[in-house]
């Protein structure tokens, strides 16, 4: 009997983050965190439904402690800012899966309920779909503290306006800096089953990140730790009729396990980590590697009765004009 490798986000409970640069120094002890669920969304009716099968999943509390050594920026956007970072615990200490070298992703401190949602469908993709390895990167947990419990040296002592160079720092041309990004199902109705009883399940409603506003008096910092691919897709690769058809392999790939990405660009498709595990649908090691998922939302394809519909939902729009950044 073939048994599934353990998952990455069962290894570790508590993380230590030390960053040193020209511009800041700092240390953040973060503690691992429940993910925001997502409503169930229908193209029967085209609106969310509260389901229960849609809620959060178990976080670990007695599992190892990691450190790691901020490294360089990769990028960044509305919702963080992205580094790579190596892991400075004797590697014989950690599941000898865990490689030398991750990425992590940093909210900006008014953007740390969307993480929690994009930690979500990592929990959602590597628990139901088994896409996590594959077709997106492996998941190593998501963490958070209190920024007034970390160490943190800069330029400036306020605490909520911090400098851009820090990596939870709001973003400067945000406009809103004390809000949260709405979610697609914030809004709109929702639909209830008649027999609504959630009972001890945490779903959307009843998780604390549903509410959840940032408070510029006592800020919260939250990450996303992920394992590391590479460069982002250029339009050299778009060339390339082999990548064309590796990518449309593992956009079908999301597709088929209803996910709406909603936010498909070529800064969010990257090349696959060293470590990317044989996708069990095409037989293949797929050479690149979708991103970025605190827009997304998941259908149940086994309830759908419109595929037409489903399909232009879940259609990942690859080479279109929104791909190219051309809308």
């Amino acid at each position: 009997m073939n048994m599934r490798p353990q998952s990455s986000l069962s290894f570790f409970s508590t993380l230590t983050v030390n960053g040193n640069t020209e511009h800041f120094s700092f240390c953040l002890d973060l503690s691992r965190s429940e993910s925001f669920p997502s409503h169930r969304f229908s193209c029967v009716d085209d609106e969310f439904h509260a389901d229960t099968r849609y809620s959060t999943y178990q976080v670990p509390h007695n599992a190892a402690h990691l450190q790691l050594e901020l490294g360089d920026c990769l990028g960044y956007g509305g919702t963080g800012t992205v580094y790579s970072a190596r892991v400075s615990n004797p590697l014989s200490d950690l599941p000898p899966s865990v490689p030398s070298e991750l990425v992590v992703k940093f909210a900006r401190l008014n953007r740390c309920r969307s993480l929690a949602r994009e930690a979500w469908i990592y929990n959602y993709l590597d628990e139901n779909e088994k896409l996590t390895g594959t077709v997106v990167p492996r998941c190593y947990g998501f963490f958070t503290s209190k920024l007034s419990e970390s160490s943190v040296e800069c330029t400036t002592t306020s605490s909520f306006e911090l400098p851009f160079e820090l990596p939870w720092s709001v973003y400067e041309y945000d406009r809103d800096p004390h809000r949260d990004s709405i979610l697609e199902d914030d809004i709109g109705k929702l639909v209830r089953p008649r027999t609504w009883k959630p009972d001890h399940i945490i779903t959307k409603e009843s998780s604390p990140w549903n509410s959840w506003a940032p408070d510029p008096d006592d800020p919260l910092v939250a990450v996303l730790l992920l394992e590391k691919g590479g460069q982002m897709y250029t339009m050299f690769d778009d060339k390339d009729p082999l990548v064309q058809e590796d990518v449309q392999l593992i956009c079908e790939d999301l597709e088929l396990a209803g996910v709406a990405h909603n936010d498909f660009r070529m800064p969010n498709l990257i090349r696959a980590p060293l470590a990317t595990s044989v996708c069990p649908r095409h037989k293949r090691v797929h050479q690149w590697n979708i991103i970025d998922f605190n827009q997304a939302w998941p259908l149940d394809l086994s309830v759908e009765n419109y595929p037409r519909d489903t399909d232009l939902v879940l259609d990942l729009d690859y080479r279109s004009g929104y791909f190219y950044g051309w809308q």
